[in-house]
């Protein structure tokens, strides 16, 4: 490129910003550069510069590399805009691309740098030719011809009419036909075309040329007699020469064979993590189900004292949130693009807290601090998810505790001010640069010198924080004097409307009132601990449980026993509950048994199986009480007599 590439750079880092500059004119690429560090200046630079490509950070203080890419798509559409990050998750960078960005360049890939660059004008070139090629037309051919070779791309020209394509060496080169064997037309470019995509393929050189549009574009997959199937992609212009009808489209290919194959491997890690998610959840529901069913059991004692209501209290709390949590591992992907279900409702701060110190209780204990905590008597109501925002004080305490030397002083403090309620974590321990107060929340970050203490995580705690608290339409921040001078994190949340209304409640029943009386249940599953609890849980609620281990054997005492419901776990190895569930459904005896799947899988696709196999209801394990009694409700009407 003999001009000076006018480049405007987003980079908070000056480190960063001079080894890519460096970077660059290694590979001679001769750039202007203006190196902008916020937002303010990088507005200011987009409305006064006019630039040829724009780089972008993505993790910058006041904002994100993708409201960068939306500004430049609001006032320069066409300027290439290439994201330069340290790391970034695979979905984020599908969702930047899908955004508009031109390419993303990892910083430990430099490399790759030069030529994204490379390849980005020269696309702008070619876009631009369209309005040059009214006037010039031979000259806009030679401008993209030399900007297609410089990114190895095809160039070629279509006569809807005739059928003609005329194409450059390049293009040749993409298909793997040698010049002399070329005939020059459309139908020999279809000859290579993958049979999946001809139909695709004839409807973009044929259809959208009869439509009148003024852009094509499409990906298709050519068949090379010495490479095997290639990825390419195809975008062309209608030509408006004067004087004549608009019959010719002018347009670049190249190969994306390459981006393909990542997509490719990118989908099937995904796949592979959600599967992974689910087995991992599944075998983690198998041991909560017994303990749930057998805490449950335990709760029907009408002579219980005030400590083991307390301590069941406890533990009921601990299991729900031990549940809510699993629930998650089911679909991450949820997780990661910020879409949590919250489950809100008025929460009392009060008792936030005190789920938070009994879950850090033992830590904190262990390591000899010191707690100190401020919260006034009357409740401080918020409108929340009591688990998450649970998890929000629980993250901020545990880090607290990790990052303070033993026998150090810790405070949390609550309280009320101007409609926000405000909560404060604040410690005595390693504290944090004044350059870390924001990326402190960035993900997988962490602060210099914080391993120190052998407590060092993944980076991930801090970043769940963030993203809870502004779900719940509020904030976080962090405070530090610096290194070694301790650090507070202050959440902000908008109090709940008319808090006088609320009143505490969820004090547990001491007793389950039967509502099973008589029925008849049959409950399958190869987990005896979890069979025997549930057995046991029914036959408090009044039901006639009766257990069994394995498919063979719950279909021996259909004829006997008759249930009218069956519990059946699905996972069970040898017959599994799936053929269990299709063998009863096959026998016209049994066409009014209620059949429900109880399983550790809870995936929506596990769901359709289930029902596809003739269940008429899917739980995930541990079965919840409240839920079987609505479910047994509903099946009323439907069970035998």
């Amino acid at each position: 490129m003999d001009a000076a590439v006018r480049i405007l750079y987003l980079e908070d880092d000056a480190a960063d910003a001079r080894l890519i500059r460096e970077q660059l004119r290694r590979s001679d690429l001769d750039g202007a550069f203006v190196v902008v560090s916020n937002r303010e200046a990088f507005e200011t630079a987009l409305s006064h510069g006019d630039f040829d490509l724009v780089l972008s950070d993505y993790h910058l203080p006041d904002f994100t590399g993708l409201e960068a890419l939306e500004l430049v798509r609001t006032s320069s559409p066409q300027t290439p805009f290439i994201l330069v990050t340290g790391a970034l998750p695979d979905e984020q960078a599908v969702e930047l691309l899908r955004r508009g960005a031109t390419d993303v360049v990892l910083k430990d890939r430099l490399a790759r740098l030069a030529p994204a660059i490379e390849r980005a004008l020269s696309e702008r070139i070619v876009r631009r030719l369209h309005e040059e090629v009214q006037a010039r037309l031979g000259e806009a051919q030679g401008l993209s011809k030399l900007a297609a070779e410089a990114a190895r791309m095809g160039i070629w020209r279509l006569d809807v009419t005739s059928g003609a394509l005329d194409c450059s060496e390049q293009f040749l080169t993409l298909i793997g036909v040698n010049r002399e064997d070329w005939q020059g037309t459309v139908d020999a470019l279809e000859a290579l075309v993958h049979p999946e995509d001809t139909e695709n393929f004839r409807r973009f050189l044929r259809g959208d040329a009869d439509s009148g549009r003024q852009f094509m574009e499409l990906e298709f997959r050519i068949l090379k007699p010495d490479d095997g199937v290639r990825w390419m992609q195809s975008r062309g212009d209608r030509l408006l020469e004067a004087g004549a009808a608009p019959t010719t489209f002018f347009g670049v290919m190249l190969d994306i064979t390459e981006q393909k194959q990542t997509e490719q491997t990118l989908r099937d890690a995904h796949q592979r993590k959600d599967e992974f998610l689910a087995m991992l959840a599944h075998e983690l529901r198998n041991p909560l189900a017994p303990i749930s069913n057998g805490l449950t059991v335990l709760r029907r004692s009408t002579l219980q004292s005030p400590e083991s209501e307390r301590v069941h209290a406890m533990l009921g709390r601990q299991m729900n949130h031990m549940i809510r949590l699993l629930d998650d591992l089911l679909d991450v992907s949820r997780v990661t693009l910020g879409k949590i279900d919250l489950k809100r409702a008025p929460v009392a701060l009060q008792t936030v807290v005190q789920s938070a110190l009994e879950m850090n209780r033992a830590l904190v204990e262990r390591s000899g601090h010191q707690l100190h905590v401020s919260i006034r008597s009357e409740p401080i109501m918020v409108d929340a998810d009591s688990v998450r925002l649970t998890q929000v004080l629980s993250n901020l305490l545990s880090n607290a505790v990790k990052y303070t030397k033993d026998k150090g002083q810790i405070w949390i403090t609550v309280k009320a001010e101007n409609e926000r309620a405000l909560i404060s974590v604040r410690d005595t321990g390693v504290g944090i640069p004044e350059g870390m107060l924001v990326q402190v929340f960035d993900l997988f970050t962490q602060v210099e010198g914080s391993d120190r203490l052998g407590s060092a995580g993944l980076g991930v705690g801090l970043a769940m924080v963030r993203l809870l608290v502004e779900l719940h339409g509020g904030s976080v921040e962090a405070r530090s004097a610096g290194p070694g001078r301790g650090s507070e994190f202050v959440v902000s949340l908008p109090l709940a409307v008319r808090q006088s209304m609320f009143a505490e409640t969820g004090t547990l029943a001491s007793a389950i009132t039967p509502f099973l009386p008589r029925r008849r249940v049959l409950v399958v599953d190869d987990n005896r601990d979890a069979a025997d609890s549930l057995g046991m849980l029914l036959e408090v609620a009044g039901a006639d449980a009766r257990v069994v281990y394995n498919g063979p054997a719950a279909l021996e005492a259909l004829p006997t026993y008759c249930p009218q419901v069956v519990l059946l776990d699905v996972g069970m190895p040898g017959m599994d509950g799936y053929s269990v569930a299709r063998r009863i459904r096959e026998d016209p005896r049994y066409r009014r048994v209620a059949l429900i799947a109880l399983t550790g899988f809870g995936q929506e696709q596990d769901r359709l199986r289930s029902l596809s196999a003739g269940f008429d209801h899917h739980l995930t394990k541990p079965a919840d009480l409240n839920v079987l009694e609505r479910l047994f409700a509903k099946l009323e009407s439907t069970v035998q007599d």
